[in-house]
């Protein structure tokens, strides 16, 4: 059996690392961080970031607002954020010990597709996470994306929600992008398709970046149906307060939330629906919009007997004007986010018909979800290198190990990550109306 040495190690992991990273196409769609000391053992390999507080402004005439009462009370809010995953690919020792020069290591194909799979699964994993946090849902989600409105929608929903024009990533896929294909042939050729569409097959569709990918995910709805819904009962409203710090990661202004389906329906984690006569609220303007709050549901469930399934649901249900607990409405009135208490028994519709299988369109801010990494240890038996790549804050271990009684040598490559949502509120699927 050919020697294998330490340069041929690091010759076959530089090769990894980078054909790795040359097709992590999610690295340019979400933020990543890299930790280095943070996460220990100790915090559970978890660390917590503060979220800013808001305030009501006053607004008064000839005078300036009495105070006597008290100032607002400030409410700091936290998300945690973890690292408890690991992905890794492995290759033949066979394969592995032909790679002795660097023109094998780029003709190597079981090099090149231990690296694309890895990273083909890694950037699955997170545009799962990150479409599934999404509370708002546009469109019919049995349709893809065939006009400039059915685009144009997620970036109106975007700027409504209070988002920037910051790192704005768009996903579609590519029978969108033959369906917009077809839509610009019908049309003249005038500014509006010069500008907007042109572009979009070579990255951009109206400045915004935009990628066409297979690997967004499908979501199966539960059996419950789309309209049959209700609240279970009223006042199941909260205060900011009380969910502004995050119990675990994701779970920043989430709150648990009952409805009434038929007796045991099921709702898949990721769906959303809306309640009749709840209105999403404008911090901003302090005003309602003119569109239902819609809401995902974080967890699975399974209705009881009597129909009853208890979500956690993100937004949390906080309505300006209500007693926040510290004898004012100032801290829930900041951060509203509905314009009424549901009602009991008001109507719950969920988006999308039960049992079926859709592939939601995703236009975010790139800084909506973080990939925490971090390096994974070096083990204590066998040989291992690592290697940080050069654009995306990754380090790739690879760990080759033999076995003395049986002779079996193995090679892996593996990656510590986690995708964690810092702000559902940027994400927004699409799909055509």
């Amino acid at each position: 059996m050919p020697t294998v040495s330490v340069d041929q190690a690091k010759l076959v992991l530089n090769a990894f690392a980078a054909t790795f990273q040359n097709n992590l196409v999610s690295a340019d769609a979400v933020t990543f961080k890299q930790f280095d000391g943070e996460m220990d053992d100790r915090n559970k390999l978890t660390v917590t970031e503060q979220v800013g507080p808001r305030y009501t402004v006053t607004h008064t005439v000839n005078g300036v607002a009495d105070l006597t009462a008290g100032v607002q009370s400030t409410a700091f809010g936290s998300e945690q954020f973890t690292v408890n995953g690991t992905f890794g690919s492995s290759m033949g020792w066979g394969d592995f010990v032909k790679i002795q020069s660097i023109g094998a290591a780029r003709e190597s194909e079981a090099l090149k597709n231990a690296a694309t799979n890895l990273a083909e699964q890694i950037d699955a994993y997170i545009l799962k996470t990150a479409v599934l946090a999404s509370n708002q849902w546009l469109g019919n989600p049995a349709n893809g994306i065939n006009t400039w409105d059915d685009y144009a929608q997620a970036y109106t929903r975007l700027k409504e929600v209070g988002a920037g024009d910051e790192d704005l990533r768009s996903i579609l896929t590519y029978k969108d992008r033959e369906t917009l294909g077809s839509y610009i042939l019908t049309l003249k050729s005038d500014d509006l398709v010069d500008g907007a569409f042109r572009k979009g097959f070579t990255g951009e569709i109206d400045g915004t970046p935009v990628m066409f990918s297979q690997q967004l995910p499908i979501l199966t709805t539960g059996t419950r149906s789309a309209t049959a819904g209700t609240v279970t009962a009223g006042a199941q409203n909260v205060n900011y307060a009380d969910v502004s710090v995050s119990p675990g990661p994701g779970l920043y202004m989430t709150q648990s939330f009952q409805v009434t389906v038929a007796a045991g329906a099921t709702i898949a984690a990721g769906e959303t629906f809306n309640i009749a006569g709840v209105y999403g609220w404008d911090n901003r303007a302090q005003a309602p919009n003119d569109w239902l709050q819609e809401f995902t549901a974080i967890n699975a469930a399974t209705a009881n007997g009597s129909g009853v399934a208890t979500l956690t649901i993100f937004p949390a249900i906080i309505v300006p004007g209500t007693n926040d607990g510290s004898g004012t409405s100032t801290v829930n009135t900041a951060n509203g986010t509905v314009s009424v208490i549901p009602a009991a028994a008001a109507a719950v519709t969920f988006q999308g018909a039960p049992s079926t299988n859709y592939r939601a369109r995703v236009y975010m801010q790139k800084s909506a979800v973080v990939v925490n990494t971090v390096p994974l240890t070096m083990p204590a038996v066998g040989k291992a290198l690592m290697k940080s790549l050069t654009k995306v804050p990754i380090s790739v271990r690879m760990w080759q190990w033999s076995n003395f009684q049986t002779g079996e040598h193995d090679v892996r490559f593996d990656v510590a990550l986690t995708a964690n949502i810092r702000d559902r509120r940027r994400i927004i699927r699409v799909n055509g109306n």
